[in-house]
């Protein structure tokens, strides 16, 4: 008896997965639980683990290319029939499946049954860098954990059967992916049609051009900002001379970027609004403040986010930031890392003569602080802020409360 091997889905917004390459070849024994193929998924490259104990059974999909969930990759036969049917190529011949591989593009994606659904486990996308590196990335993540009007998270559940230790840019890129289409206001396809055909055109009018893919994350950060620019925004600066609070960052031998995330999270608990965010059915207005820390990646920006920044203490802080620096390093982040962020700190300070820089709101928070280089009259502070939720006024007294822990810094216990 044979088993389809289908391409799994694993995660709430993954229609579709890249087959990067086969583990196993046909003929070769395989129990479950065992790795037959590398996967990359909206959150992750994974292995794709077999179901099924027996023998794979080809021809297999052909590897670096898209699949839809739910299409027939390849079989698994019983031991002594699988090796038989591997050895002389059998190829699949149920008609509701077509050949393996077929990618069916004019069809909706086939789910596969409950008993048939492959599992799979994350892997160090350094393992595939050669063949996944001109691939997608973190397209734009997220689809976040559903809420009760009342603002109360419920706990993540679902039958899928992946595990978490993804790649940075992996999780990252799907996180914010799931925020951008879980409030991106729809558009009718037709005007999307519309649009990408003019600008096509206009492309098409230059000089001789090639289409290079996008990386996964640049297709993240493509959607989110594109469902940011629908935002509401207005901005507004602040001068100030960050010089005392430099000293006591070097004092407590910590991070400057750190330290004023708590400076700012320590802020909003006078200022609630700030750390609410606007929904159709109103304000959700958060217990605590988690706020996400812009850093420069590989392929572009990831925002790991600090959890409950102003309520724990620096030693806290610090420990929790290194290990998020760590797992980035390591490429073990999960797209839990790059979640939830109540609030969003840019800091360009590092980089000598940007005088003043604009950031976007993402999805999910009402404020972002973006930090420019020290000059002779002071560090430029850019807070932009969604218009539904807070007000010009608002902005003023939010940093006139910042700058007075800025220049008067007190982190409370170390």
């Amino acid at each position: 008896m044979k088993q389809p091997v289908k391409m799994p889905t694993l995660s709430d917004t993954m229609e579709s997965g890249r087959l990067l390459r086969w583990l196993k070849q046909p003929g070769d024994a395989v129990k479950k639980g065992d790795a037959v193929a590398e996967v990359e998924t909206d959150k992750a490259v994974m292995e794709m683990e077999a179901f099924h104990s027996g023998t794979l059974i080809g021809p297999l999909a052909e590897e670096d290319k898209e699949y839809p969930v739910g299409e027939t990759l390849a079989w698994i036969g019983d031991e002594q029939s699988g090796e038989a049917e591997a050895k002389k190529g059998h190829a699949p011949a149920r008609q509701d499946d077509k050949a393996v591989g077929e990618h069916k593009a004019a069809e909706e994606p086939q789910q596969p049954a409950a008993d048939e659904t492959q599992t799979a486990r994350p892997i160090d996308p350094r393992t595939t860098e050669k063949k996944a590196a001109h691939h997608a990335e973190p397209a734009a993540a997220e689809a976040e954990t559903k809420t009760e009007k009342t603002g109360t998270r419920e706990p993540e559940t679902g039958t899928q059967t992946a595990r978490t230790g993804k790649g940075a840019a992996h999780g990252a890129a799907s996180a914010v992916l799931e925020q951008a289409l879980a409030g991106r206001s729809a558009r009718p396809r037709r005007e999307e049609a519309d649009a990408g055909a003019a600008l096509r055109k206009e492309i098409e009018s230059g000089p001789p051009y090639r289409i290079e893919p996008a990386l996964h994350l640049r297709q993240v950060i493509a959607v989110t900002v594109s469902h940011a620019a629908q935002t509401p925004q207005f901005r507004i600066s602040m001068l100030l001379d960050l010089g005392a609070f430099k000293a006591s960052a070097d004092e407590h031998d910590g991070s400057f970027t750190l330290l004023l995330a708590k400076a700012c999270a320590m802020t909003l608990n006078s200022f609630p609004d700030f750390n609410a965010a606007w929904t159709q059915e109103g304000l959700a207005r958060r217990e605590r403040v988690d706020v996400a820390i812009a850093m420069e990646a590989e392929n572009g920006l990831l925002t790991p986010v600090v959890r409950d920044v102003a309520g724990r203490s620096l030693s806290d802080l610090a420990e929790a930031w290194n290990v998020l620096k760590q797992k980035i390093s390591q490429h073990r982040t999960a797209p839990e890392d790059f979640r939830g962020a109540t609030f969003y700190l840019s800091n360009l300070g590092m980089f000598p003569g940007i005088v003043q820089f604009d950031a976007i709101v993402p999805p999910g928070a009402t404020a972002i602080l973006a930090v420019a280089s020290p000059g002779e009259k002071g560090t430029m502070l850019t807070l932009t802020c969604d218009h539904r939720v807070v007000f010009g006024a608002d902005a003023a007294r939010f940093l006139a409360a910042l700058a007075e822990k800025l220049t008067h810094p007190d982190f409370g216990p170390a």
